[in-house]
């Protein structure tokens, strides 16, 4: 069961496009790609603070491609919404904390958003100040709903994958990417 972990996901069959599309919107809000290693964190938890941002891109697998970003803790929602969008398909936006009686979830079908459930609160994580999404809300719960929508990968995240866990439909893809200088946040 993921705990203090999160994802995206999105129904597509072919990974490549799902990355490539992926780094177009990321180039949109300001985030140049760069040849880092998927080791080379920034040792920065909350996203909007991030001066890089990593990720691995899963192959599909049960008709969905796996997106997890370093460090382990959140995923974008936006990026979710923005990926369903441009490849006009459905994505999942999951974040899941202590043990699974806090999570946060979205799903998207293209322009429209199908379900949200999230709290949006500012507040001290880890030592960083930020916004997080997680809400108390146990039904379902993340594995049940997971379960329900036959999403892959629920035990994996970004460093699994660094310590040489590979997802079961092969190598993921890696994405690292550089705020660009002026960038707004």
């Amino acid at each position: 069961m993921m705990n203090n972990s999160a994802a995206i996901y999105v129904a597509h069959h072919d990974y490549a496009v799902v990355t490539t599309a992926l780094a177009a919107i990321l180039a949109e809000q300001g985030w140049i790609a760069v040849d880092l290693p998927p080791h080379a964190i920034s040792g920065i938890i909350m996203i909007p603070d991030k001066p890089y941002r990593h990720f691995f891109i899963a192959p599909a697998s049960q008709g969905w491609v796996a997106i997890w970003e370093d460090p382990r803790y959140f995923a974008d929602r936006n990026l979710a919404r923005a990926l369903a969008s441009r490849l006009h398909t459905r994505s999942v936006w999951i974040e899941v904390g202590g043990n699974g009686v806090s999570w946060a979830r979205g799903m998207y079908d293209g322009d429209t958003v199908c379900e949200e459930r999230f709290e949006a609160v500012e507040t001290t994580f880890y030592g960083e100040r930020g916004v997080v999404h997680l809400v108390f809300d146990p039904d379902p719960l993340p594995e049940e709903w997971i379960g329900q929508l036959g999403l892959p990968y629920s035990e994996l995240h970004y460093e699994a994958i660094l310590a040489g866990t590979i997802p079961p439909a092969g190598p993921p893809l890696h994405l690292a990417v550089q705020r660009r200088a002026g960038a707004a946040r």
